[in-house]
């Protein structure tokens, strides 16, 4: 267990030293601060027993950023990103109140699932018709890092250190949420709040990662990292820094692997966080045998 967390940060720290020299900055910001944001989020989610809801995250911020591209273009109030981070935390803050409210959870989601999956069919098809020379909604699809702009790189990194901050804040009282949520009730005052800092966080991170990992791949990041580090972590802090570790050497490593073979990045990222989860199941067996 330790030697595999020594091993995954010496690769970390080795993989950003290289990137940061030899690749362009946008693509060192991008690569690095995408992972820290699902490598963060990752082991918070799974606290609170939520991965289904981080499945239906993707379709959330898809649904988003299409309908934050028509508000603009009917209204040309704020931005595209600014409206879909808006719908984002609406539509998943939706969620959290039928779930406080006593729904199953996984019926919530589905709801939601329905709702947006259904609407992103009709919007993309309006925005494709529309303005398909304007936007190019593939990109949110499949994910496209390499292509990200200066100006979406830095507002990524503001992201991810707002993120990142409020996720560090929350992440002891959402292990105690997640055990028990009668206990986090009666000792901790307007738990309310907490539960709504999550669901904000979730959904501006999915609107945050939607053009850079893309919608297929997006809640296998944001699920997997914490499922590696419950095979091999022996504490909640333990599981944070491999979440956060194993998120940086599969992006980083991502990143060398599509320029070298010429694959797409956020399908490198995947097969190598796939691979990660491997090593580790294979490490935690071989412990418990």
């Amino acid at each position: 267990m330790k030697t595999m967390g020594v091993i995954l940060t010496v690769l970390a720290i080795a993989l950003a030293i290289y990137t940061a020299i030899y690749m362009p900055l946008t693509w060192f910001l991008v690569f690095t601060f995408s992972s820290l944001l699902y490598g963060f989020v990752s082991p918070v989610i799974a606290s609170r027993k939520l991965f289904f809801l981080a499945t239906e995250a993707p379709h959330a911020s898809l649904f988003s950023v299409v309908m934050g591209i028509l508000i603009y273009k009917l209204t040309n109030v704020l931005n595209e990103f600014l409206w879909a981070l808006i719908i984002s935390i609406i539509l998943i803050n939706f969620v959290g109140y039928f779930i406080r409210a006593g729904t199953d959870p996984d019926v919530a989601t589905s709801i939601v699932i329905s709702l947006t999956a259904s609407g992103s069919v009709v919007a993309t098809y309006y925005v494709l018709t529309m303005y398909s020379v304007q936007y190019n909604l593939w990109s949110y699809i499949l994910g496209d890092p390499l292509l990200v702009t200066s100006r979406e790189a830095y507002q990524l990194v503001v992201i991810t250190i707002v993120v990142v901050i409020a996720t560090i804040y929350l992440y002891m009282i959402s292990i105690y949420m997640g055990i028990d949520i009668d206990y986090a009730k009666l000792s901790t005052k307007n738990i309310w709040l907490y539960d709504t800092a999550f669901y904000i966080i979730l959904g501006v991170s999915s609107v945050a990662l939607l053009k850079i990992v893309g919608f297929v791949l997006e809640h296998i990041l944001l699920t997997l990292p914490a499922i590696i580090a419950a095979n091999i972590a022996s504490s909640a802090r333990e599981a944070m820094h491999i979440s956060v570790l194993s998120s940086v050497t599969s992006s980083l490593l991502g990143l060398l692997l599509s320029i070298r073979v010429n694959i797409a990045p956020a399908g490198a990222i995947g097969f190598i966080i796939l691979l990660i989860y491997i090593i580790a199941k294979i490490v935690s067996v071989r412990r418990s045998a």
